[in-house]
C-alpha cells in the first residue's frame, strides 16, 4: 500500500477467502524494502495500490499462526510483526517478478512465468510436461529447454521442490500427518512422498512432526 488504510475484515474474491494486509509506506521503508516497493510503480502520484496474490502453503501457514498465535503478550506482538514482514517480502518479490516482464518484448518469458505461477497455485494437480508446454505455447522439447534456461532447473524438478517445500511447511506449521501432507501436495502414495522428501531434505518427513 502507498498509505495506511484500515482493513479489519475478511472478504471473498472469486469464491476464495481473502485477507487484506495494509502497511504504511514508512513501515516498508523501516524493513529496508522501500526501493523494491517503489520499483513496482511507475506513477508515484497514483492512488493506493492493492496487490492480490495466490497464497503459497508457507504464506497460508503464516496467516493461520497470525490468527491463532501460539504465544501471548509481548511475544505474540513480536510474532505478528515478524509474520507481517514475511508476508510483505513474499508479496513484493512475487509481484516484482511478474510486472518486471514486458509482454510486448518478452511474451515467451511471460508465458513461462504464467505456467510457473499456475503450478505454484495448485501443487496438488497432476501436472504433465505436455500440458505445461501447451499452456506456454511451446513444444515439449522447447518448453523443457526454455524453462531450464529461465529458472535454472527443469519444470519437473521445480515442481517437485515446491511440492516438498510446501509439504514440509504443512508438517511443521499445520501439524498435518505425513499422509495428509503428501495428498495435499499431489502425491498419491505416501511411501513415494517419503522417499522423495528424504532425498530432497536428507531426513524423513516424520522428523517434522
Amino acid at each position: 500500500m502507498r498509505e495506511s488504510l484500515a482493513m479489519c475484515r475478511s472478504v471473498r474474491r472469486d469464491e476464495r477467502p481473502a485477507i487484506g494486509l495494509a502497511l504504511p509506506q514508512t513501515s516498508i521503508d523501516e524493513l529496508g524494502l522501500g526501493d523494491e516497493f517503489r520499483a513496482l510503480f511507475r506513477d508515484e502520484g497514483a492512488k493506493p495500490a492493492i496487490v492480490s496474490l495466490v497464497a503459497s502453503a508457507r504464506v497460508q501457514a503464516v496467516a493461520a499462526e497470525m490468527f491463532s498465535p501460539p504465544v501471548a503478550g509481548n511475544a505474540a506482538q513480536l510474532l505478528l510483526s515478524a509474520h507481517a514482514a514475511e508476508i510483505v517480502v513474499h508479496a513484493l518479490c512475487s509481484e516484482r517478478g511478474r510486472i518486471a516482464l514486458d509482454p510486448a518484448t518478452d511474451l515467451q518469458r511471460m508465458r513461462l512465468q504464467s505456467v510457473k505461477e499456475r503450478m505454484d497455485a495448485d501443487l496438488a494437480y497432476r501436472w504433465g510436461i505436455d500440458e505445461l508446454a501447451r499452456n506456454a505455447g511451446l513444444s515439449r522439447r522447447s518448453f523443457n529447454q526454455k524453462f531450464q534456461m529461465a529458472y535454472g532447473e527443469s519444470a519437473i524438478d521445480y515442481l517437485r521442490a515446491r511440492r516438498l517445500d510446501a509439504a514440509r511447511d504443512l508438517l511443521i506449521h499445520q501439524r498435518l500427518s505425513v499422509t495428509e501432507a503428501a495428498f495435499r501436495v499431489g502425491y498419491a502414495h505416501p511411501a513415494n512422498f517419503a522417499t522423495a522428501f528424504r532425498r530432497h531434505f536428507g531426513y524423513s518427513p516424520s522428523r517434522c512432526q
